[in-house]
């Protein structure tokens, strides 16, 4: 058995590019030419499907 802690996914609330859902674009600033790497996993309210999103570091997250 390993010993990673899962995180839950972060709830995104309204509209979401589904570019950014499949990780084609940055899922903060939707920049596509920059280079991308993967990110937190999301979940869209309403909805069950996880997705795992990409980032190119314009934004750094924190957890509480």
């Amino acid at each position: 058995m390993s010993d990673v802690l899962l995180l839950a996914p972060t709830i995104i609330d309204g509209r979401v590019s589904i570019v950014r859902l499949h990780g084609e674009a940055c899922f903060d600033c939707g920049a596509v030419n920059k280079t991308l790497r993967v990110g937190e996993h999301v979940v869209v309210r309403g909805s069950i499907r996880v997705w795992q999103v990409a980032t190119c570091g314009c934004r750094s997250r924190t957890t509480v």
